[in-house]
């Protein structure tokens, strides 16, 4: 996803339902500072139509746009390919790194033994 790609994400994600190409520019650009026109917008909201990203329904007297997914399921994606592409999908290994190959003192210790019971418990 683009980084304009996931600005107009983010406007639909806190919008939480459909919404119309002419009120999404006013947010988007509200949000955003960016003063897009609405072909400009329409233009990334097709190619994002095709990439599965953003789903347009027939509203009364317009289509109304939606995200096609969550929030949560982007983070997902793009944070697997982070850790895949960056440390072999190795967890530990970005852990050591973020950590600057320091051992980590007891209090970090039991919050992460805390996360490994709770996936465990999963």
């Amino acid at each position: 996803m683009t980084e304009a790609e996931l600005e107009i994400m983010e406007t639909l994600w806190v919008r939480g339902e459909p919404i119309c190409l002419g009120e999404l520019l006013d947010v988007f650009n509200a949000r955003t500072n960016k003063g897009w026109k609405k072909q400009t917008l329409n233009t990334f909201l097709f190619k994002m139509q095709q990439k599965n990203l953003v789903r347009a329904v027939e509203g009364a007297r317009f289509k109304k746009y939606l995200p096609a997914v969550t929030r949560e399921a982007y983070l997902e994606e793009v944070s697997k390919a982070f850790l895949d592409r960056n440390y072999g999908g190795s967890f530990a290994k970005m852990l050591t790194t973020l950590n600057g190959g320091a051992k980590p003192d007891e209090k970090e210790i039991a919050a992460l033994r805390q996360v490994l019971r709770r996936w465990e418990e999963e």
